[in-house]
């Protein structure tokens, strides 16, 4: 694993800015200006290049040795996708909040200011794991055409699994109490290279730890043809473990109504063997609801098989 690191005189930052990236130094630059414009610049900017082939270790080499404002420590790896980026980003990140930036986004100005000072407001307060903010596009319009639910002072407490309640999935960003956060992983499974980020994520929810969520957009962001977000059935086809892993993990979530556990576990156990690995179906969360649905989720597997065989 390859490495630079300017550590310019900071200790322990408050932030650390986390960037998992790959073959995107055509996009790259957008973000190192907005971090170059932060009116608070207690941060450093982690990235993790997940075996990129174009130049993006030379073009962060030049704003490392060019770069006075801030730290930057980058490092290169074998490409083994999103999850196992940000697990390694964890391990080495040196701030005390960690707060993923996408490779293809940017933050506004007074970003970084706006989150310090909401942070230092929950500091002390141990069930909640950090902050949240708004992301919207270019014209400053809300992800989902809509924005979150709050109170008077702007901010609303919750877990992530309360997101829809409050309309929080609007498409937020989070900065984390680094001491918490790296108690819940990203999920890995040998052999795949995604798995989503909501299982961890919804495990500290299950844990009872709440985020505060501010309405106000920090942090602007474009979906661009090469990512994740745009290949999601090309994702599963690739990843099928990843996605039974999330599947038998929703069966843990608290209230679903009867209909909508099946259905879960049904698709936990087409997923299973499409992955070719059906010994996983008896590691269920509701084994009675996945014996029960055992026969349809077979059929799944067989139809999903030919759906995704045309992706």
């Amino acid at each position: 694993m390859m490495q630079q690191d300017v550590l310019g005189g900071i200790n322990m930052p408050f932030f650390t800015i986390f960037t998992p990236t790959y073959n995107r130094a055509y996009i790259l630059p957008q973000l190192y200006q907005s971090l170059c414009m932060q009116t608070c610049k207690d941060f450093e900017w982690l990235i993790i290049d997940d075996g990129s082939k174009d130049n993006t270790y030379s073009l962060v080499e030049e704003w490392i040795n060019k770069c006075k404002k801030f730290s930057i420590r980058y490092y290169a790896k074998e490409n083994a996708g999103k999850p196992r980026a940000i697990n390694d980003g964890v391990k080495k990140a040196k701030g005390k909040y960690f707060f993923m930036v996408d490779s293809d986004d940017r933050l506004k100005p007074d970003a970084i200011e706006k989150m310090r000072r909401w942070c230092q407001e929950i500091d002390e307060e141990e069930q909640i794991i950090g902050v949240g903010a708004s992301r919207g596009y270019p014209n400053d319009e809300y992800i989902k055409g809509v924005a979150p639910h709050v109170n008077q002072a702007g901010w609303v407490d919750a877990t992530n699994l309360e997101r829809q309640k409050y309309n929080l999935d609007a498409d937020m960003c989070e900065a984390y109490k680094i001491g918490v956060f790296k108690k819940f992983p990203m999920a890995e499974w040998k052999g795949e290279k995604f798995a989503p980020e909501q299982i961890a994520l919804n495990e500290i929810a299950l844990a009872g730890y709440k985020v505060r969520w501010h309405s106000e957009i920090i942090y602007i962001c474009e979906y661009l043809n090469d990512g994740l977000t745009k290949g999601s059935k090309k994702l599963e086809k690739n990843n099928p473990m990843g996605y039974a892993m999330m599947y038998n993990h929703m069966l843990k979530y608290p209230n679903l109504s009867l209909k909508r556990k099946l259905y879960i576990a049904a698709q936990h156990i087409a997923l299973s063997i499409y992955g070719h690995n059906p010994g996983y179906i008896w590691k269920s969360n509701q084994l009675k609801y996945t014996v029960l649905m055992l026969p349809i989720g077979v059929g799944l597997a067989i139809r999903r098989k030919r759906q995704l065989k045309e992706v």
